[in-house]
Order: structure tokens, then C-alpha cells, then sequence
């Protein structure tokens, strides 16, 4: 399943004006049949990138239970690897995975796949060009791949790096969105035409996957932003009459929002501000998270602090070290605020401890290998004594395969909360587990894996006993 066409840029005014309360319309079609029961929808902005074509690739997969030949010749199976909503429990004491354990977790083989791109590569043609999976599954799944529509992308140079300023032909027009406030309207009749024509009776979630943005100050704390109210009186605004633009992200957003979708900040950029959230709060059941995906190494680093802290030593430096040359990394060489946006949420992982902990990371890009992420991480602490005590890791993992599985996850988790009608402050705690800065509701969420997995853990079980009552 895709999501289709292009944008009639039709929509209620009524519904965006500044001081009408915000509340999702969606498109009614009593004689639409839905092509699936109980099917969720995943919305990507950044469809044709490497984490867009990974995900419609690997729930396509999995769909059709596709065999194929890996690099050395061996059969492969298709698999959710990674993705915990999807794995069973394991061992004596669980863990691992919750299908089997929490009731109600949607099947992401049944998930509608759609979203937008400013890029008019073919989706099939993109995950060729990708090299991220094997080539015999790239070309099982390349014609339909293929056949899914994308929708054109709004699309600011001023928020992205110039490097891909010229492959960005695929994106509406001055004439459909002159302003933020068409592009609203525009983006929201793409989310309703998508849950119309792929029968989603589920949760829809719209993930930003796109480039890194630069921070923008309407979103920082007094910036004008706070309130649901001011946001959409900002995005009615003129840029003359607010005083600066407003970044491609904080209007897809916004527009999830409005239409009863849940929005899920993948990248580094301050989208989440206080307005989105009250926004978010406003209707029950739609979730607004962030930011950016905490992937493996990461991931990896929250648990070993935590490892250090919990043997009591003391974390004093940790200096990690990474290089790839995916299109992520391309943007932010040639957007130097960009990449302060991104530096800032590597940087900031452990600040809810308020402890002395001396966190750096640097990033270079290598287009040499591509999306094959290699990070070298140092940890130092203090022992016994205050002795020091050193130990490395090191990771080698594609980035895509790595931030897949969290953004099928997310989607899977929002339509398992809002099924349930589960509060947003608790929803954004248990799914702070998948990013780098857990931020709005989940601001000050303790850093440490473990405990935001617990977290998770006692949220989930609370939801399905709840459901059960």
C-alpha cells in the first residue's frame, strides 16, 4: 500500500483559522471498502531517502514473505529484526520483544506506506540507488516500488543544505503553496486523500525523516510558538507580518496534528515546541515526540553510562567518533546550522543527569561508505581512588537498518496508545526510549536504557490491563 497522487490543496479555511479550536476533519466515503481491517497508516516526509525506501522495502517484504540470495549467495528470509513490537519474547524471563505478551499490537505487514519527497525519483529506482539492501531483494521489489505515488513535497531552500538545492524539482508549486498557511492546507488534504484511499480504519503516524533543519527560534521557549493558539496564529501570519519563516517540519507537523495523526520528530531540529504539543494534547489518542532517533550506537552509549554509573564509578569524558557518507550527512556538511542542530541533541543526551559528564561528537562525512555508519566511542571514568578506567566500542551497521525498525516501532506504539486512549504524557515517557533528546512531555526523562525500556515496559502493560477492565 502507497499513499497516491498529487495535491488538491482543498480544506476547510474555517478549521485554520487562528482562534477556531483545532479538530480533525476527515474525508467520509461511505462507499470506499478499505482494503484492509484494523490497518494502520505510516506517513514518511523524506519517502525516497534511505530511511523511507528501507521501511516501504522491508514491510513489503515481510508482506509477501519474499525469499532471496544475500551477498555470498546464502538464502535469506524476511524478518522484523529490531523491531519489538513485532518479535515475540524470548527466554525464561521475556524480553526482547512484546507480540506476544501485549494484546493489540498492530501487524506492520498490514501498514499503509506513504508520504512525501522533493526528489521525483522512482521509490524502487531510490532503493536501488541506496545500496542498502541485498540486490535480489532491491530487484523483487523494485516494480512495486515503483508503482507507489508519492506526494510532492513543500519545500524551502532557506531550511536545507544547498547541496540539495538541485535535486529538488519534485515539490508544490508557488502557486499551491505561497505561504505557510496554503501549505497547511495542502499537506492535510494529502493525510486525508491518503486514509481514504488506502482504507486506514487505524492510527495514521507521520515521521519526519527528511534533511536536518536548522533550529528555528519561533520554536524555542518564548519565541511565539508556546501555545496551540499562537502557533496556528504564526503559521496564518504572513512572513513580513511574523518576522522570518517558519521550517517545512513545523507545518507537517502541525498538519498531523490537525488531522488526528501523530507526528514523530526523527531528525535533530527543535520542531517539537509547546504549541505542537498542547495541540497534540488537545485531542485524545494523537501524540506528538521527539527528537531524533536514538539508533544502535546511541543506544548502545545510554546503556553503557548507565553500566559505568551502576558499577559506581564516574563518567567523566566520553568522545565518540563517527563516519558515513549517506545524504544526512551530505546536507549537513553544506548547512553549518544544520549541523548545530544535529550536534546538539549527540551533545545533550545526558544532561537530565546533571552530572560533569564531558560529551563530544564529531561527524565527518566519507562518500566512500556511504550509509554504513563506523563509530568509535571512548568512555573514561573515574575508579577506585579516583584511578582512571577506559574501555572503547565500536560500531560498524548500516544507518538505515539501524532507524527502521524505531520509526516502525513508533508507528505501531501510537496506534496501540491512541487505540486505547492511553494520556499523552505517558505515551511520550514510554516512547522515550527512541530518541536522542526525549523533548516535550518526556523533557528530564531519566537518559539511562534500562530505565526508559522500564519505562516502556510498565506503560504497555498498563495500556493492555487497562483495555481489558
Amino acid at each position: 500500500g502507497g499513499g497516491g497522487g498529487g495535491n488538491s490543496g482543498n480544506s476547510n479555511s474555517k478549521n485554520n483559522a487562528p482562534d477556531s479550536t483545532p479538530r480533525p476533519t476527515l474525508l467520509q466515503d461511505q462507499t470506499h471498502q478499505p482494503k484492509t481491517h484494523g490497518s494502520l497508516g505510516i506517513l514518511i516526509v523524506g519517502l525516497g531517502g534511505y530511511n523511507g525506501t528501507t521501511t516501504l522495502a522491508g514491510i513489503l517484504a515481510n508482506r509477501h514473505s519474499l525469499n532471496w540470495h544475500g551477498p555470498q549467495g546464502q538464502s535469506m528470509q524476511c524478518n522484523y529484526n529490531g523491531c519489538i513490537t513485532q518479535l515475540n519474547s524470548r527466554g525464561v524471563h521475556g524480553g526482547v520483544g512484546y507480540r506476544d505478551t501485549i494484546a493489540g499490537l498492530a501487524n506492520a505487514s498490514m501498514a499503509a506506506v506513504g508520504g512525501w519527497d522533493i526528489r521525483p525519483q522512482k521509490l524502487g529506482d531510490a532503493l536501488l540507488s541506496h545500496q542498502i539492501l541485498d540486490y535480489d531483494l532491491v530487484m523483487q521489489l523494485r516494480d512495486e516500488m515503483n508503482a507507489t505515488k508519492v506526494f510532492r513535497g513543500y519545500y524551502d531552500p532557506r531550511f536545507i543544505g544547498t547541496s540539495q538545492h538541485d535535486g529538488a524539482t519534485y515539490v508544490l508549486t508557488e502557486r499551491e503553496a505561497p505561504n505557510s498557511s496554503e501549505a497547511l492546507k495542502s499537506i492535510r488534504a494529502d493525510i486525508r486523500y491518503f486514509k481514504w484511499r488506502n482504507g486506514v480504519v487505524g492510527h495514521t503516524t507521520v515521521v519526519w525523516s527528511g534533511s536536518v533543519e536548522p533550529n528555528c527560534d519561533f520554536c524555542t521557549v518564548g519565541g511565539g510558538c508556546d501555545t496551540a493558539l499562537e502557533l496556528l496564529q504564526k503559521i496564518e501570519m504572513t512572513e513580513e507580518e511574523r518576522g522570518g519563516p517558519l521550517p517545512p517540519s513545523l507545518i507537517y507537523a502541525t498538519a498531523a496534528v490537525l488531522e488526528g495523526c501523530s507526528f514523530v520528530n526523527g531528525g535533530s531540529q527543535n520542531t517539537v515546541c509547546g504549541g505542537l504539543v498542547q495541540l497534540a494534547r488537545q485531542q485524545r489518542g494523537v501524540y506528538c515526540l521527539g527528537t531524533d532517533f536514538k539508533a544502535g550506537q546511541t543506544k548502545f552509549k545510554t546503556a553503557a553510562v548507565e553500566y559505568i554509573r551502576t558499577m559506581g564509578l564516574t563518567p567523566k569524558v566520553i568522545a565518540s567518533s563517527n563516519h558515513l557518507g549517506n545524504n544526512d550527512i551530505k546536507n549537513l556538511k553544506s548547512a553549518d546550522s544544520a549541523l548545530t542542530a544535529k550536534l546538539r541533541v549527540k551533545h545533550d543526551i545526558f544532561a537530565p543527569w546533571e552530572e560533569d559528564v564531558d560529551h563530544k561528537v564529531s561527524v565527518m562525512y566519507t562518500p566512500f561508505i556511504n550509509d554504513e555508519k563506523r563509530d568509535f566511542v571512548e568512555y573514561t571514568s573515574l575508579g577506585f581512588l579516583g584511578q582512571p578506567h577506559t574501555m572503547v566500542t565500536y560500531t560498524r551497521a548500516s544507518d538505515s537498518v539501524l532507524c527502521v525498525p524505531l520509526m516502525i516501532d513508533a508507528a505501531v506504539w501510537c496506534d496501540y496508545f491512541s487505540n486505547r486512549s492511553w494520556p499523552h504524557e505517558n505515551v511520550a515517557k514510554a516512547l522515550a526510549y527512541l530518541f536522542k533528546i526525549p523533548e516535550g512531555a518526556a523533557k528530564g526523562v531519566d537518559p539511562g536504557f534500562f530505565k526508559q525500556m522500564s519505562e516502556l515496559d510498565s506503560q504497555a502493560i498498563a495500556a493492555d490491563r487497562a483495555s481489558m477492565a
